[in-house]
């Protein structure tokens, strides 16, 4: 985890959306899949390949409805106010604004420039991305303070939940570049063609 940072992940949509940061958390894992492959398999994941994730979810009381064993991962993040705003051949990114304190609804940014654009007192702006790059996947969070009020009040949330957070991450990577590679793997071995012999 880097704090209070600027400047890494330059030319990525996440540094466009977050350039400076309260908070970061990266994990990365490699995986010999194109990042075709890989940001399906992120879309197409579904809660029953990654029971541990639902588990700690639960734990957590944040599980809801959305997190049935057909349902998709990152359909659940569109239920707590993310919305996915941009998109590359090697990236994806996803952002919330989420308020600290109980009373606020989170609002729904619409595009990457209204994300951008948002400095309502109270609030935190997340956002995670995706990135598939010289074989390695990799997902990045930062979360910004709209506030110093807001920064404090998340640090102690970010405090108790960090070890989780990591936990969770590195389950869904891997629960990624398995389903990436599951067409491989479950292909038929290609048998001989009778009908090419040595000459």
């Amino acid at each position: 985890m880097t704090t209070a940072g600027q400047g890494v992940g330059v030319g990525t949509l996440l540094a466009e959306a977050v350039p400076a940061w309260d908070t970061r958390s990266r994990h990365s894992i490699r995986v010999d899949a194109t990042p075709a492959a890989l940001l399906a398999a992120a879309d197409a994941l579904t809660w029953r390949e990654v029971p541990a994730f639902r588990l700690l979810l639960t734990l957590r009381g944040i599980a809801g409805s959305n997190t049935t064993s057909a349902a998709p991962v990152l359909s659940w993040f569109t239920s707590m106010g993310f919305k996915e705003v941009a998109r590359t051949g090697e990236e994806l990114l996803v952002v919330a604004t989420q308020p600290v304190r109980r009373g606020p609804s989170p609002t729904t940014p619409r595009s990457l420039e209204a994300f951008c654009a948002f400095n309502e007192p109270g609030y935190v702006k997340i956002a995670f991305n995706f990135t598939v790059t010289e074989g390695v996947l990799a997902t990045e969070t930062r979360v910004l303070a709209t506030d110093p009020r807001a920064r404090r009040r998340f640090a102690v949330y970010w405090f108790l939940i960090r070890a989780g957070s990591g936990v969770i991450r590195r389950v869904w990577l891997r629960a990624i570049r398995s389903r990436a590679l599951a067409p491989a793997r479950e292909r038929p071995p290609r048998s001989c063609d009778s009908s090419t012999t040595a000459s």
